[in-house]
C-alpha cells in the first residue's frame, strides 16, 4: 500500500493534480512499535517508545526527548494514549497507539520544543545507491531495501520525501555521475518537472568500515543558477545503511525544524494578514487555515469591508516564522505591497490572494 501511495503520489505531482508546495502530513500523533509480549510491563514500554516517536514527529526537535519535563512525561505515556491495539506484522507482535494531539502540543509547548505543523514540504530525492554490485539511482518504484528504509523513516520522522520516476525524461536528463558529482545545476534542470519544494542529492557506497552516505539540499527556487550552494551539506561513514538513512533524514529534519517549526518565544508578539478577492466560502477557509498554524497563538478579524478582510494574531514565534508558513501554502498568493491594507507595514505580515482548490 505504502509502495502504491508513492507511486500515485509521484503521477499526481508530475501532472499537477495536487498542491505543487507543501505535503499534509496525516498519522503525526499514532505510532507502531514492536512489543516483546502482551504482558503490562512490555506494553507500558511500548507506549513510552511510541510517545517518544510522536513527540518526535510534532516537533522534529532532535534533543526533545531529553528535555527533562518530557523525560518525566514519557513515564506517564499511558495518560495520553486515546487508544491502542495489538497486531502482528511478518511474525512480529506490534502494538499501535494513538495519543491525544492536543495533548501533545501542549506538553511540546510547556517544555519550550519546537511545534511542527502538518504542513510540510516535499522533497524530491536523487539518491545514488550500490545494489547488488550495480550502482543506480533509486526510482520511485524500485523494490530495494534503499526505497524501503528511506518510506519507513519519512513515515516515522514526517519527512515527506519523493524519489524521481526514472522513466525514459529522467533517463534522458540525469545519469548515476550526475548524483555522485553533486552536479546540482544538471539536476535542478531535471527537477523542475515535479512539483516539490525542495530536492536533495545523496550517495550510498560501501566503505571498509561500514557504508558512507552524502547529502546535499538545495532549494527548488534556486534552480537553474550557476554555482548553486546547498542549504544542507552532511557526509559520514555509520555502520550500516539503516544508520545511513537515518542520518540523512536527520539532517533534513533539522534544516525543516529551523524554518518551519515554531516554538512559543515568550513575547507577546503581534501582527497583521489581510486577504482580498475573497468569498464567504474562503472566509471560511482562511480562518481553517490560521486556526491549524503552529505558530499562531490566537486570531480576531479586525476588519470586513466587502471582498477585503484583515486579522490581527497573536504569535507564539516571529513574523518571519510565521511568513515562512504562509511559504507553504499554495492557495496563499502575496499581493504588491502598495495593495496592502491600511494597517502599519511594518507589523504586517502582508496582503494574500486565496485561492480554493478545486
Amino acid at each position: 500500500m505504502r509502495k502504491l501511495f508513492f507511486r500515485l503520489l509521484s503521477c499526481y505531482l508530475l501532472l499537477g493534480c495536487i498542491p505543487a508546495n507543501a505535503v499534509e502530513v496525516s498519522q503525526l500523533d499514532q505510532s507502531m512499535v514492536n512489543v516483546a509480549s502482551r504482558s503490562d510491563a512490555d506494553r507500558d514500554a511500548a507506549l513510552r517508545e511510541a510517545l517518544g516517536n510522536v513527540l518526535l514527529k510534532n516537533s522534529g526537535a532532535r534533543g526533545v526527548l531529553s528535555n527533562s519535563m518530557i523525560v518525566e512525561k514519557l513515564s506517564q505515556a499511558s495518560a495520553m494514549v486515546t487508544q491502542f491495539g495489538y497486531f502482528e506484522e511478518q511474525g512480529q507482535l506490534k502494538i499501535r497507539a494513538l495519543f491525544e494531539h492536543d495533548k501533545i502540543i501542549a506538553l511540546l509547548r510547556a517544555a519550550g520544543e519546537p511545534v511542527w505543523g502538518r504542513q510540510r514540504p516535499l522533497t524530491l530525492l536523487w539518491l545514488a545507491a550500490d545494489n547488488n554490485n550495480q550502482s543506480q539511482i533509486v526510482a520511485d518504484g524500485a523494490d530495494i531495501d534503499e526505497r524501503k528504509l528511506f518510506a519507513d523513516a519519512s513515515s516515522q520522522r514526517g519527512i515527506p520525501v519523493l524519489f524521481p520516476l526514472m522513466d525514459l525524461d529522467d533517463l534522458q536528463a540525469v545519469n548515476i555521475n550526475d548524483v555522485r558529482g553533486q552536479f546540482a545545476d544538471a539536476i535542478a534542470r531535471a527537477s523542475s518537472r515535479y512539483q516539490t519544494d525542495y530536492f536533495a542529492l545523496g550517495t550510498l557506497e560501501p566503505a571498509a568500515d561500514g557504508v558512507r552516505y552524502q547529502l546535499a539540499l538545495y532549494t527548488k527556487a534556486a534552480g537553474g543558477q550557476p554555482f548553486m550552494l546547498p542549504l544542507v551539506s552532511d557526509q559520514n561513514t555509520v555502520a550500516d545503511k539503516q544508520a545511513a538513512v537515518a542520518a540523512m533524514m536527520l539532517a533534513l529534519s533539522d534544516y525543516f525544524v529551523s524554518r518551519y517549526a515554531v516554538a512559543d518565544s515568550g513575547a507577546s508578539q503581534q501582527t497583521t494578514v489581510s486577504f482580498s478577492g475573497i468569498s464567504q466560502k474562503q472566509l471560511v477557509e482562511i480562518e481553517a487555515f490560521l486556526k491549524q498554524l503552529t505558530a499562531v497563538k490566537s486570531f480576531t478579524m479586525s476588519k470586513l469591508q466587502g471582498e477585503h478582510v484583515s486579522y490581527r494574531l497573536q504569535l507564539f514565534g516571529s513574523v518571519d516564522e510565521l511568513k515562512n508558513l504562509f511559504g507553504l501554502e499554495s492557495r496563499m498568493t502575496p499581493l504588491p505591497a502598495s495593495n496592502s491594507s491600511d494597517f502599519d507595514t511594518a507589523v504586517s505580515a502582508g496582503t494574500y490572494e486565496w485561492h480554493s482548490r478545486q
